[in-house]
């Protein structure tokens, strides 16, 4: 069917039209420099959000400042780091669960890849027990199907938590800047929800006049649902319902009503983007349109499931139907010894997973046909169209969404090379948009039974060590959260903030989630739900810090509507969220950045990184005159040995203290010939460098005689 939208949906885009804020244009490079340079009311100029998957902050965070250290990456808590609201010993030893939690162990590959629990709204309710939060095992545990290992599942394991000996990189962003340890999810139950209250905090007004394959509807009986009746004659969305606007769902699905936090950017003039791994189609809309036999197709027409049965995934090996979106990767691919990598054994997950892009489910701010940034012929994106990220807002006629741009939503890599040519000197700082989030390819998102905290780990530190590695760096600020809990255990209960009483409500009673009424009268809204991480790492940041402040996903919203002075969005719980400035730094907003130096991580251990580089001289030398080999490690503060290696002999030429950031090696052990030399550097202590290894050296030695 054609998609033409009346009017009052496309509200947000006419009006940006009217005020020439939106572009009319005709393909993804149009609109480069239309972002207006805003005034903010904090130094924080860019704003990264980084939005992982199914994480509670007892799963990661339970034990912090504190890791075991007899299995993993060594972890050593800086003196004078405090204290989080975390297992206690009697939680850890007396549970009311009537199941302890146990530590994860990092070398134990059954204990990486595990199997993932119940999330449901309901459920997730009753395991709350009305704050008794003693039924976690009975109600969310999952005791059915078996982990990526092929174990079977154990319904107490929905206890267990990681430490810093795992998730080494969040503790160690935790003791350089600042975290939250009473952040919860804006309501009950899975991603779809998380999401849609990251961007708008509100998950009511479901467009009923856009879904497709059967949502299905909470019932008494049946109360785990994609929508449940929120007692105005609408729904609110209580569970996982792809979006509407996207040719790669191809399952049940739901659109959203009214304004998100894109829209609020848009009619600011503000720069903006949605970056999710797998975005970028496997199968180009318009290569899917010739195939169908539709060529010709305006993209203003939206079909749902037009490419559902076109058997695209059959052209990518172990991917599943996703219309046009079908890139996938061996579950555990970023392993590292003594795990054995995934290659297949333990499983496929798709990159893109359309119920995590939320924007993909407002006509105003959706890519249903996944528009990209022009290439090269190298499959590069031109820095012409670099320029134009964030600034591509769609155009419209007749108050009618055209969906003939990137709108905003596009690919992780498209991020990546925008950074790169940003700290290549390339592009100018401010082709950083002002809001960006970014959502990892599926197998690096965090989520058990198809991702792991290894490699979610390595997405992590990549994206951060490369933003920190930019001129953009001393305004940005990155905000590491989740879209909800999985069902791990947590014990901290923040009480009812928004009262529902649906028959998908149990958490302080069969039918009832507290008494009131609820924000926009809208009931299927319970919250807060569970606690989740949430790391704010900016130069701006407060230094292990540890924030107190009750806050939830809707904050984030919050913080962007007060730092561009956006305004409120009707209905969300951006009206009752709490601030994410309690976790920053701003004494003096006008001076330096208090916390302004980089810290830069190695992606596999987590550890902070360290660079090795070798200087040889005299090169070219002469045999007997000795060489004078020069080790230069950062940061200058890494204390440890450095090796110096002859490969080409396979001969250790010595090991030397590193003093003030060098180690120099006198030797006179190179004969002549050619010889490749490298220097390894050691850390003293593995808790606070990582190792590093120099490029090699060609050193040529001659004979003077």
């Amino acid at each position: 069917m054609n998609s033409a939208l009346p009017r009052r949906r496309a509200v947000a885009g006419a009006a940006a039209v009217a005020t020439g804020l939106a572009m009319l244009v005709a393909g993804p490079g149009a609109g480069s420099g239309m972002a207006a340079v805003a005034n903010t009311t904090t130094p924080i100029k860019h704003l990264v959000v980084i939005f992982q998957e199914n994480v509670s902050f007892d799963h990661y965070f339970g034990t912090y400042p504190n890791a075991t250290n007899t299995s993993g990456q060594p972890f050593s808590a800086t003196r004078g780091t405090p204290a989080v609201n975390g297992l206690s010993g009697a939680l850890l030893t007396n549970n009311p669960n009537g199941v302890n939690p146990r530590r994860y162990d990092p070398t134990n590959i059954n204990d990486v890849l595990t199997c993932d629990q119940d999330h449901n709204y309901t459920d997730e309710q009753r395991a709350f027990d009305n704050g008794a939060m003693d039924k976690f095992v009975s109600t969310v545990g999952n005791g059915g199907g078996t982990s990526p290992t092929h174990l079977p599942c154990v319904a107490g394991d929905v206890m267990n938590y990681y430490d810093g000996n795992t998730v080494t990189g969040l503790w160690n962003y935790a003791q350089h800047f600042a975290m939250s340890d009473n952040s919860f999810g804006t309501t009950f139950g899975p991603s779809s929800p998380g999401a849609i209250n990251l961007v708008s905090g509100n998950t009511g007004n479901v467009d009923m006049t856009h879904a497709v394959n059967n949502p299905s509807i909470a019932t008494a009986t049946t109360p785990n649902a994609d929508l449940t009746p929120d007692g105005k004659g609408g729904f609110s969305l209580t569970s996982d319902a792809q979006p509407y606007w996207d040719d790669c769902s191809t399952r049940d699905a739901v659109a959203m009503n009214g304004q998100n936090i894109g829209d609020k950017l848009n009619a600011a003039g503000l720069s903006w983007g949605f970056f999710e791994g797998g975005f970028r189609p496997s199968t180009s809309y318009s290569d899917a349109l010739a195939t169908t036999g539709h060529t010709g197709q305006p993209t203003a027409t939206f079909i749902p499931d037009e490419f559902k049965n076109a058997g695209f995934q059959n052209s990518v090996p172990h991917s599943s139907n996703q219309g046009i979106c079908d890139a996938v990767h061996p579950v555990g691919a970023g392993l590292t010894s003594p795990l054995t990598p995934g290659t297949g054994q333990y499983g496929y997950k798709d990159d893109y997973i359309p119920h995590h892009q939320p924007f993909q489910y407002y006509a105003s701010t959706a890519n249903p046909h996944h528009l990209t940034l022009p290439t090269d012929s190298h499959g590069t994106v031109t820095p012409a169209a670099l320029a134009t990220v964030g600034t591509d807002t769609q155009s419209y006629s007749n108050g009618v969404p055209q969906f003939d741009t990137p709108n905003h939503q596009y690919d992780i890599s498209d991020f990546d090379q925008l950074v790169g040519a940003i700290g290549r000197g390339q592009l100018p700082p401010s082709a950083l948009p002002a809001v960006s989030f970014l959502k990892a390819p599926g197998y690096q998102d965090g989520h058990a039974a198809y991702s792991d905290p290894l490699d979610e780990q390595q997405f992590l530190v990549r994206e951060i060590n490369a933003l920190m590695q930019t001129p953009a760096w001393s305004s940005t600020a990155v905000v590491v959260n989740y879209d909800d809990s999985d069902g791990w255990y947590d014990h901290a209960y923040s009480g009812v903030h928004n009262p529902s009483q649906s028959v998908a409500d149990a958490l302080t009673g069969p039918g009832q989630c507290g008494t009131g009424t609820p924000l926009a009268g809208e009931q299927g809204r319970c919250g807060y739900g569970p606690r989740q991480p949430l790391v704010l790492i900016s130069p701006w940041a407060k230094a292990n810090a540890v924030d107190h402040t009750l806050n939830d996903q809707s904050s984030v919203t919050k913080f962007i509507e007060d730092n561009w002075s956006l305004g409120r969005i009707d209905g969300s719980f951006d009206a009752i969220a709490g601030p994410l400035t309690g976790m920053l730094n701003l004494t003096n907003p006008q001076g330096p950045p208090p916390n302004a130096r980089p810290l830069l991580l190695d992606p596999t251990t987590g550890a902070p990184a360290t660079t090795t580089t070798l200087e040889v001289a005299p090169n070219p030398g002469f045999q007997g005159i000795p060489e004078i080999l020069i080790a230069h490690v950062s940061p200058l503060t890494a204390a440890g040995t450095v090796q110096f290696t002859d490969s080409t002999t396979n001969t250790d030429l010595g090991s030397v203290p590193v003093i003030a950031g060098q180690a120099v090696l006198v030797t006179t052990a190179l004969t002549a010939g050619t010889h490749t030399v490298t220097a390894t550097f050691t850390p003293t202590s593995p808790a606070a460098f990582a190792p590093s290894t120099s490029s090699p050296v060609t050193v040529t030695v001659t004979r003077l005689f």
